[in-house]
């Protein structure tokens, strides 16, 4: 009787397969390195060639195959548009919201300094006002950068770069 119940059981576990959802961003970054990322690329609605991936676009059993490598593409058209758009430096308030343990929080910190960016320092554990506006503004972990309205959960040197050219 037991095992009647167990293998009853097990034959309703097989008959609903689980469904697990999940999106996968592929863009093709400044320097033409193809990138894969399960987070869309910091300027996601500037880039014409962000494609969204989901459950349905993959084979439930893929054959793999070797990649072919392809140079990066430049082109002329691309070059004219960088030098046609001035860009435009941030000249606000970077807020940088950290912990003294935080090695990220280092790194940011070394990072804005090495490249002359002013910024406003808060630790959240020595500060109350700093802790309680890391929460307001959705922190979750250190560092907590914001430039502008932008907001950066963790150490990412390209991420800070867009972000002071594209400050909103």
């Amino acid at each position: 009787m037991l095992i009647r119940s167990i293998v009853a059981m097990f034959a309703v576990l097989l008959a609903f397969p689980l469904v697990i959802h999940a999106e996968m961003y592929k863009w093709i970054d400044d320097t033409g390195a193809v990138t894969f990322k399960d987070t869309p690329p910091p300027a996601s609605k500037k880039k014409k060639k962000v494609k969204t991936y989901t459950d349905a676009d993959f084979d439930p059993a893929p054959t793999l195959q070797p990649a072919a490598k392809t140079p990066p593409r430049k082109t002329a058209s691309v070059a004219s548009e960088k030098q046609a758009l001035p860009k435009q430096q941030f000249n606000g308030t970077v807020e940088l919201y950290v912990t003294s343990w935080c090695g990220y929080c280092k790194k940011a910190r070394a990072y804005l300094n090495s490249k002359g960016i002013p910024y406003v320092e808060y630790d959240i554990e020595k500060d109350a006002a700093a802790e309680r506006r890391h929460k307001e503004l959705g922190g979750q972990g250190v560092p907590l950068i914001v430039i502008g309205s932008n907001k950066i959960s963790g150490f990412s040197a390209q991420a800070i770069d867009h972000y002071l050219e594209n400050a909103k």
